[in-house]
């Protein structure tokens, strides 16, 4: 018989446990994320509100340096094709309070970041002319009001998949939501991922912008 162990027996331990807050419904999430850079490869990686989820949408766009070639590859898509992703991170904690954080200080420093301090709020203009158009978003910031002030401001920057943390209580959808469908009413997609276990934040909206 073998001495090896199967990694198959027991749970792999949590991932970054040093930026991991109890209570914020991101531990199964934030890997989801980093699958979802992956596998839909965007260019502009709108974040609002830096922690546990930043390192997973950073790594996602690292991994995408490399392309697996297993035969199934589309020579269009790599026709005059050039990798130069960003992360743009939107905190209200002062940079200096931010990289105090563990593994923070690497994660602002990795040349796919930039970090725009202080409340999203107010700050549209200023990001559409540094950095145009999100294909994808990663909102998890507040309860209503925030939603909605999001959803009014930056709806015009987003233009590929927006993802919701957040949109049901206790299994049903909550005020958050209704606000995201008020916007989003005439849009092509539109998938809710809700955790049965969890009675908050077990959830998640997913929302397909349709190109005009």
């Amino acid at each position: 018989m073998s001495d090896k162990v199967s990694p198959f027996q027991n749970p792999r331990p949590l991932e970054y446990p040093e930026l991991f807050r109890p209570g914020m419904g991101t531990e199964v999430v934030a890997p989801f994320l980093r699958s979802m850079v992956q596998l839909l490869r965007p260019n502009r990686v709108l974040e609002i509100g830096a922690g546990y989820t930043t390192p997973f949408l950073l790594e996602g766009l690292v991994n995408n340096q490399q392309v697996f070639d297993d035969g199934n590859l589309d020579n269009r898509y790599f026709q005059n094709y050039v990798y130069e992703p960003r992360l743009v991170i939107i905190d209200d904690m002062s940079l200096g309070e931010l990289r105090e954080k563990p593994g923070m200080d690497m994660i602002i420093n990795s040349p796919y970041v930039e970090f725009v301090q202080g409340l999203f709020q107010g700050k549209s203009n200023q990001i559409e002319k540094e950095y145009g158009n999100f294909d994808f978003v990663w909102f998890d910031c507040g309860g209503p009001q925030e939603y909605k002030a999001f959803l009014e401001e930056y709806w015009s920057l987003c233009s590929g998949y927006i993802f919701f943390h957040f949109t049901y209580s206790n299994g049903a959808p909550n005020s958050a939501m209704d606000t995201i469908m008020t916007k989003a009413a005439n849009e092509p997609f539109k998938i809710d991922i809700v955790e049965p276990h969890k009675t908050r934040q077990g959830s998640i909206t997913i929302v397909k912008k349709q190109l005009v």
